[in-house]
């Protein structure tokens, strides 16, 4: 999404693409009343692993990058939201400390719902509980498919299925937003080997051997994904299994896009 500045951001709008989608425009409006807007430039600390929850969170412009400090010091990426994703609830429903730090990624503009106010709204209008339990069921089955599929699935499906996720090409456990434009990880080799597990050599030499076969492009800091057709065969096999219509053009040839362990 394109940077915008604090004065162009309508609060309402940010609440009807996100959380509070489908819901009556009397809800959203007390909700927008009582929401504020924070600018944060890239890097920012929005909020700390183990701090108290002050709030809740909307992201109505740029992105928030999510990362945990591993043992040897160094920092792994855990996911990256962008606009018009929430974050926050979790802490505010268990009352304990957030689970990871949370930093601007780029120049980001967030909607803040103070604790007493996010509570309020949910006392107020009991129905936005089960959005939540919605939402939070959701995440509860994704994470069980994420730890069966780190113990059984091949580095080449765990890896091109983050990479499409991350692109927005496909809903992941945090991110159920999909965007036909996407087409870039903005990640280092380094951070998706701490992501999947695996070292950034074994990450190294797969995408390699992918952008030798033109799927996708390795920039500084970034990845861009050429052919994501031909990543999702290889991220969900099954499912291309069950495709009964054949295409309308061949896709490229796979047979040398073997995992690199």
């Amino acid at each position: 999404m394109q940077n915008r500045s604090i004065d162009q951001i309508d609060k309402a709008s940010v609440l009807r693409r996100s959380w509070l989608s489908g819901f009556s425009d009397d809800v959203i409006d007390v909700a927008a009343a009582c929401g504020t807007l924070r600018s944060a430039e890239d890097g920012t600390l929005i909020h700390a692993r183990g701090a108290e929850a002050d709030g809740f969170y909307t992201i109505a412009s740029g992105a928030v990058r999510f990362t945990r400090a591993t043992a040897d010091g160094q920092s792994t990426t855990i996911a990256v939201l962008d606009a018009p994703n929430c974050f926050g609830e979790i802490s505010l429903f268990d009352g304990l400390p957030r689970t990871h730090d949370g930093h601007a990624s780029g120049p980001t503009i967030l909607l803040f719902h103070a604790k007493t106010d996010f509570k309020r709204l949910l006392a107020r209008y009991p129905s936005i509980y089960e959005r939540f339990a919605k939402v939070l069921s959701m995440r509860l089955r994704a994470t069980f498919d994420l730890v069966e599929e780190a113990v059984v699935a091949p580095l080449t499906q765990r890896l091109a299925r983050r990479l499409l996720e991350l692109a927005h090409i496909k809903p992941s456990p945090l991110n159920a937003a999909v965007d036909a434009r996407g087409r870039e990880v903005p990640l280092t080799q380094e951070e998706l080997g701490h992501l999947l597990g695996k070292s950034r050599q074994s990450i190294s030499k797969q995408l390699h051997a992918w952008e030798q076969n033109g799927l996708i492009k390795t920039k500084y800091g970034r990845i861009s994904i050429r052919q994501p057709e031909v990543l999702a065969s290889l991220a969900y096999p099954e499912q291309t299994r069950k495709r009964t219509v054949k295409p309308l053009a061949p896709l490229p040839d796979t047979s040398s896009l073997k995992e690199v362990s």
